[in-house]
């Protein structure tokens, strides 16, 4: 029988001996996109009890998480499991999942792109009745579905009366957000329109709770109404959610769909869902877990393929959908064994910042502030499998997305609420800038935030130009770099300073590394060089580079990144 030190010794064995492995790179640098659209059979709907998933992941995995020795020696040492499913850039590829849209130099959206979001349809058309045809099931808000007079599909949802635009603007400004930053989400339109227009489409059922069904009347349609609010003039506000077609249930945060070859990569691996708990942090969106997401059939009986949504922002910012929040929402779980533990071990002694917090002012807005929020203690309404093994990589990743909406932004997601009150807009959009600013700030300083390396070869030199993220998100005026060109570990020149975010080679440096990669004896990928660049800012040094890796081809035009690499 294994003895607990012996296994402790072999699970740190194994950690260090995995961090000794060496880079892989290719000439042709990083692949940009997950081949993870082929045909598949058509898998039935799915739906995991939803109390069973949370009590799993508050109780028995939070248990197991804890006795996972391999984990807890790797984040000991500072070596925990990377994402699986990045680049040679460290980047996440398009794929089912995501899509790079805010956030790179070369792709960032414009503002009224951004306020726009999902655009397939204008919106629910109020010219002419809508037929109301099935009540929301489940979720703590109401609603219903209707088809308007073009034949599409909406899921209805409001206001709670105590809050008037509150949770349709959580919703519109949520699903354009996540939609900004990369996701699938479902198209959001805030709409008015008056009940005198609304109709029961021929065959409507309700499904009853004992299991029975009966026909769905007007007074279905009227409790669901009684509970939300309506304008002065009669006018009911609401959020249309467009059907998206196929849906095959939520998927998981962990583990992987083993009906679907596409499914490759364990889902608490996959960076664009461990990255999301940054990601998800500037707009408060708690209640992000297995059953808020689903599994979209796209294609053919048998011929199509899963993509993978994020929905439900009813509880974002200061939302809880019938609710404002409460100030525990987005500082702990539900049920957190760990803040329990705390107490417990503290005899009721410790507080929480939560508890000290200020009712809010904006009923549209609700409980959304800046002042205690604290970028690293954001926790969802119940534990995320994949937030559990962010890595500063993965927050870095997270952080770049939040830090690329400027302010301007940042005022679009504001407009797409369309607050009727402009004192609670400038304050949701002030809130939001320094929640931000907040983000940025504390993940960046977990690694040295260099990034989207350009190359600029010329017969006497090679310019390297690259990005302060630090500097260019507003949080110091400027930086000073020193780098040191290595080949296969081996420094080749001595430490130079890098001039305004630009790396000159000279043409003495080139000659020398290609007497380098003329004398290696590593013929397979001796044309590789790494750049290590270290920084400082405000008189405070990263503690660790970045490392940029460069391909020297046979001619100087034949120079290229490869492989961009930030450890912590």
């Amino acid at each position: 029988m294994v003895k607990i030190h012996e296994l402790i010794f072999l699970s740190l064995s194994f950690v260090l001996c995995s961090c000794g492995q060496p880079p892989t790179v290719k000439e042709e640098g990083p692949f940009w996109k997950d081949n993870d659209s082929k045909a598949i059979a058509e898998p039935a709907f799915d739906e995991p009890s939803l109390a069973w998933v949370s009590f799993k992941r508050t109780v028995p995995d939070q248990f197991l998480e804890l006795l996972d020795i391999d984990r807890n020696i790797r984040k000991l040492l500072g070596r925990p499991v990377q994402a699986k499913n990045t680049n040679a850039f460290d980047e996440v590829p398009n794929s089912s999942w995501f899509t790079h849209r805010h956030g790179y130099p070369l792709t960032k959206m414009t503002p009224k792109q951004i306020m726009d979001g999902v655009s397939i349809t204008p919106g629910p058309d109020t010219s002419l009745p809508w037929k109301a045809f099935r009540p929301k099931l489940g979720g703590a808000t109401p609603g219903f579905w209707i088809e308007d007079a073009r034949g599409d599909q909406y899921l209805i949802k409001f206001d709670p009366p105590a809050n008037p635009e509150m949770a349709t603007a959580a919703a519109a400004m949520g699903s354009r957000y996540f939609h900004a930053a990369g996701y699938n989400v479902p198209q959001e339109t805030i709409v008015y329109w008056r009940k005198e227009m609304l109709q029961i489409k021929e065959g409507a059922i309700i499904k009853l709770p004992d299991g029975n069904k009966r026909e769905l009347t007007m007074s279905d349609i009227d409790e669901i109404l009684s509970e939300v609010h309506q304008t002065s003039d009669g006018h009911i506000r609401s959020i249309a959610s467009l059907y998206i077609g196929n849906v095959k249930g939520p998927f998981l945060y962990d583990g992987t769909n083993s009906d679907d070859i596409n499914d490759w990569c364990p889902h608490q691996h996959r960076r664009e869902l461990r990255g999301l708990r940054v990601i998800a942090s500037l707009v408060n969106h708690y209640d992000i877990k297995d059953h808020n997401s689903m599994n979209v059939y796209i294609g053919e009986k048998d011929q199509g393929y899963l993509i993978h949504f994020l929905m439900d922002f009813g509880s974002t910012f200061g939302s809880d959908g019938n609710n404002a929040k409460i100030p525990v929402k987005g500082y702990a779980n539900l049920f957190d064994l760990r803040d329990v533990f705390v107490s417990a071990a503290t005899i009721g002694l410790k507080s929480w910042a939560w508890e000290k917090a200020k009712p809010y002012q904006y009923p549209s807005v609700g409980y959304f502030e800046s002042d205690l929020f604290k970028p690293e203690k954001f926790d969802p309404i119940i534990p995320n499998p994949a937030f559990e093994q962010l890595t500063d990589q993965d927050s870095y990743w997270g952080a770049k997305i939040v830090l690329a909406f400027d302010n301007l932004d940042l005022a679009a997601l504001v407009d797409a609420g369309q607050f009727t009150d402009n004192n609670a807009a400038a304050y949701l959009l002030k809130t939001l800038i320094e929640r931000r600013d907040k983000i940025g700030r504390h993940w960046f300083k977990k690694v040295n935030p260099l990034d989207f390396p350009q190359v600029e070869p010329t017969d006497k030199e090679i310019r390297i130009k690259f990005v302060d993220l630090w500097v260019s998100s507003g949080f110091s005026e400027f930086s000073t770099h020193k780098y040191i060109i290595r080949h296969h570990g081996k420094d080749i020149g001595s430490e130079k300073m890098a001039i305004n975010n630009s790396i000159v080679i000279s043409k003495t440096q080139i000659d020398k590394m290609r007497q380098e990669i003329s004398t290696s004896d590593n013929k397979q990928d001796r044309s590789f060089f790494e750049i290590y660049v270290f920084s400082e800012r405000d008189g405070i040094a990263w503690k660790m580079p970045v490392i940029f890796t460069l391909y020297l081809g046979e001619s100087i035009d034949d120079t290229r990144f490869v492989k961009i690499k930030h450890p912590s």
